[in-house]
């Protein structure tokens, strides 16, 4: 499996127990709709590999992977910090005038009417995404939400935001 065939679900943040178990952060808007997986992919040295789920406990925010094979916290430490991803045929079904952030990438970007750049990826440091715009040949990482955001062409691939004032200042403060 290709990492440009899949999508990221979410990462293994930690331990929990001493058989194997590992909490995982999930990055999806509806948690539950994975409660019945049975198998991701985990990236090691740069290739995806499967890895098959033995049991699953959701309870709110918090989800606990147990996989086969991982029996003791010793096999799960070196889980710790991975990505998750599944296939893109996995994803759920949208509904008119929604999106994945991922589909952003390539959209051009218009800031007030003005052309800024065009999305060149999408990144998630922590639990904001951000849209990676070359923007005169420096990367600005503008955050993806809707009071910057204000509209998103899907036929004509097109993102017309609105960023506060002052952040392009933060940008080019330097420049003379």
């Amino acid at each position: 499996m290709r990492k440009d065939d899949c999508y990221q679900l979410g990462h293994i943040v930690k331990t929990h127990g001493l058989k194997g178990m590992v909490n995982i952060q999930l990055d999806v808007d509806h948690p539950d709709g994975y409660s019945e997986l049975e198998s991701v992919f985990l990236e090691k040295s740069g290739k995806l590999i499967p890895f098959f789920i033995k049991e699953i406990i959701m309870n709110g925010v918090k989800t606990l992977i147990h996989f086969e094979d991982i029996d003791h916290i010793d096999l799960a430490k070196d889980l710790v910090g991975r990505t998750l991803y599944l296939p893109l045929n996995h994803l759920p079904e949208l509904n008119e005038g929604e999106y994945f952030f991922h589909d952003l990438v390539n959209f051009e970007v218009f800031h007030l009417g003005t052309f800024l750049g065009t999305i060149a990826q999408i990144y998630q440091p922590s639990s904001q995404y951000l849209a990676a715009v070359l923007y005169k040949e420096q990367e600005l990482l503008i955050p993806i939400e809707d009071t910057i955001f204000k509209k998103v062409d899907l036929k004509k691939k097109e993102a017309h935001i609105e960023l506060p004032d002052g952040f392009m200042e933060i940008y080019f403060s330097n420049e003379n």
